[in-house]
């Protein structure tokens, strides 16, 4: 049995995907109910569910709702924003834990991706319109020589201990952050532990599509999320599923080209913008699902693999000699769907 909870009068349908078949009782005491707490956060949906007795909804929204404070580029009064739109300082992070975190998790994958994950890359995204409603007019070198700088991690943005305080500084006016390629996975991250922290042994929490489960549905088999087919469409799952993941205590994030674009020269963009070149991805990749342990991870990759392309990829997962996730890609060839995988 699956009890509903909503937290908001927003409610959006999400569409995960639950392939379920009967499991033996192996207790002769009834188990708790499976909750299901849905609603709107971060600009999208979310659906959580576990197995236990307690009423979560209240913690969990006071978990999103702090969280956007911290890290939302969509909230003014966040602490980003106030960042984003500050003069070159230094911030002091005290009970700003979580951007402290989401900016330690940044860097680390933006060195490990040579850069094609930057969370420096806002500067960039706005100049090409998708925080603003008009077509972009695009100057080559405009980009080259003052927006990409703008996007050099390391000259722009630091982190500095002191004693017990923490500090973030910015060291040009115009530099901005951007963690929305991470922040809903890390969201996701702290939901879980928080569930975790609460002894709950099974659940399933999905905030935008970025997904984490642990034991197992209301069924007795593990969590399976499927993997829309990458076709332009209103709503998430209106085409149907390419493929269906079995998640073992692991983490999903999918990242795609197909559904948030802007026009441009009356040619379709991408959302996916390349922070080395400052100009969209224009290869053959339509969408990236990441496997792993944490949710901040697989977003952070599924995103880098995006903007790497398919070939890109499979160099660079042929470098890493035990990397602890996989990778499921579907690509465009001469109009129609391939896949690749390592799963």
């Amino acid at each position: 049995m699956i009890l509903e909870v909503s937290k908001t009068h927003n409610l959006l349908f999400i569409f995960l995907l639950f392939i379920i078949t009967s499991c033996d009782d192996v207790s002769s005491d009834k188990p708790a109910d499976y909750s299901r707490i849905s609603g709107y956060a971060q600009g999208t949906t979310f659906s959580i569910v576990y197995q236990d007795n307690s009423d979560y909804s209240d913690s969990i929204d006071a978990i999103l709702t702090s969280f956007d404070k911290q890290l939302s580029t969509y909230d003014s009064l966040s602490f980003v924003s106030i960042v984003n739109n500050g003069p070159d300082s230094c911030y002091q992070l005290k009970n700003h834990d979580w951007f402290y975190t989401c900016f330690h998790y940044a860097e680390f994958f933006y060195n490990e991706t040579n850069n094609c994950f930057n969370p420096s890359i806002y500067p960039l995204v706005n100049y090409w319109g998708f925080y603003h409603e008009n077509e972009p007019t695009i100057d080559s070198s405009y980009i080259r020589d003052s927006l990409l700088p703008l996007l050099k991690m390391e000259d722009n943005f630091s982190l500095i201990d002191s004693v017990d305080q923490y500090f973030m500084c910015k060291h040009h006016p115009n530099a901005k952050l951007d963690f929305n390629a991470i922040a809903q996975g890390y969201s996701v991250d702290i939901i879980a532990e928080f569930l975790e922290e609460q002894d709950v042994q099974n659940f399933m929490v999905e905030i935008g599509g970025e997904v984490r489960s642990k034991g197992v549905n209301h069924k007795g088999e593990y969590w399976k999320i499927g993997i829309e087919r990458p076709v332009d469409s209103s709503y998430i799952g209106e085409h149907g599923f390419q493929k269906i993941v079995s998640l073992n205590n692991q983490a999903l994030a999918t990242s795609g080209n197909y559904r948030k674009f802007k026009t441009y020269n009356g040619s379709r963009i991408s959302h996916a913008i390349n922070p080395v070149t400052g100009f969209p991805t224009t290869n053959s990749l339509l969408s990236v699902s990441v496997t792993t342990d944490k949710a901040a991870t697989a977003d952070a990759l599924a995103t880098s693999f995006l903007v790497m392309g398919k070939q890109n990829t499979i160099s660079y997962l042929k470098e890493i000699e035990k990397a602890n996730f996989k990778v499921y890609m579907i690509y465009d060839s001469l109009g129609e769907y391939e896949e690749w995988s390592n799963f």
